[in-house]
């Protein structure tokens, strides 16, 4: 959001940090250096899920692609625990196939995540996938 004189609020800047911090572990992983982001959900859902998934194309509120809209965090952890999409401590959870495209498309479709990503993730479920 923009002040009087043109310049990007605080909070508004703020609410791409994890985004950012995504963007440089993912770039590190792919240097071949250790991935230090958290595999936490609320990073997960700040800095992955939203962002990529909860487009105007696919899972937001507008849309719901599939029935499903993932900008509200605890709403899209319970649709995915719920909806078996993610089996705690399961690495190979149906949301990892879909991620890879392993047997359906591939999810996002028109943007795939990085390898890091889908990899943070699954580190995620296997470690309990707690919210």
């Amino acid at each position: 959001m923009l002040d009087g004189h043109g310049v990007r609020s605080p909070r508004a800047l703020a609410s791409w940090i994890p985004v950012l911090a995504g963007a440089l572990g993912a770039l590190a992983c792919a240097c071949g250096g250790e991935d230090t982001r958290p595999a936490q959900w609320r990073y997960l859902h700040a800095a992955i899920i939203a962002p990529s998934c909860a487009s105007a194309s696919c899972h937001s509120r507008g849309t719901q692609a599939g029935g499903l809209a993932f900008e509200d965090q605890a709403m899209t952890y319970q649709t995915f625990l719920e909806g078996q999409y993610v089996i705690a401590g399961d690495p190979q959870s149906p949301l990892i196939y879909l991620l890879e495209g392993r047997e359906r498309d591939r999810m996002p479709p028109d943007n795939p995540l990085p390898r890091a990503d889908i990899q943070l993730i699954q580190r995620w479920i296997e470690e309990g996938a707690m919210p």
